[in-house]
């Protein structure tokens, strides 16, 4: 994953463009959410970018930990302090709050490493909806409302263990280097389980999913999303709404 070419840099602030953001949506994460659409009234950056962005400026922490406070638009700066030292909160231009970060325990800076993880958390992302989210609506007998989807997140966190640490040279100094060896295509991240939890027209997923190479785990994570606007439950409805984002899956890949 080139995370610069979805986002650029300066004056130590990130700006985002709509189409690139939609961009990264679709192509990196597969992630079709309207809210991703350049045109949409009510567009935000996705929170997988963000979240990218961050682990490629500041690393990945053995307790990486990231609470969104709101959307951002596609005229957000978004101010990046030079380092971050266990907590930190992000904010734009106009000093609003953007997200909070948290890196505790060890540090993991090496760029390819980085990259890995992000790129398959994000392809993780995109299994969510309809493959995930449908079934876990359907059994909790509510759904999202069909003609204004809103589905965005609130967390997500990433702990490493000791096996991850192994995959890394140790410096004379203490911290972790390079990879010792390449593992391309060795990254995996898998669902663990996933929870609805809706109250009135409100409800909150969680997901967990497990960090592996090679088949050996090194690691786990957790994202938690934000459902509006939930209503009673419908077949017909919701197979509408997933028609809906196939084709436009479909028109994509297509173009």
């Amino acid at each position: 994953m080139d995370i610069s070419r979805y986002i650029t840099e300066s004056d130590g602030a990130v700006s985002f463009d709509a189409n690139l953001a939609s961009a990264f949506a679709k192509g990196m994460a597969g992630d079709f959410n309207p809210l991703h659409d350049p045109e949409s009234k009510r567009f935000c950056v996705p929170g997988d970018l963000l979240f990218s962005v961050l682990l490629h400026r500041y690393g990945v922490a053995g307790n990486t930990r990231v609470q969104f406070s709101g959307m951002l638009d596609g005229k957000t700066r978004m101010l990046l302090p030079p380092a971050v030292d266990g907590q930190a909160d992000i904010t734009d231009a106009r000093d609003r709050a953007l997200l909070s970060l948290s890196l505790g325990g060890k540090r993991y800076t090496d760029l390819n490493f980085i990259a890995q993880l992000c790129e398959q958390y994000v392809r993780f992302s995109g299994q969510t909806f309809p493959d995930v989210l449908v079934p876990l609506m359907r059994n909790a007998g509510t759904m999202i409302n069909p003609a204004r989807p809103m589905v965005i997140y609130k967390n997500m966190s990433i702990d490493l263990n000791d096996s991850a640490a192994e995959l890394f040279d140790v410096s004379d100094d203490g911290q972790l280097g390079q990879l010792r060896k390449a593992i391309d295509d060795e990254l995996t991240l898998e669902l663990a389980g996933s929870d609805l939890s809706a109250d009135g027209r409100k409800g909150q997923v969680q997901l967990t999913f497990n960090i592996e190479v090679a088949g050996q785990s090194i690691g786990t994570g957790e994202k938690n999303l934000v459902l509006s606007g939930l209503r009673e439950y419908e077949e017909a409805a919701m197979q509408v709404v997933v028609g809906d984002y196939n084709d436009r899956r479909h028109a994509y890949q297509g173009a």
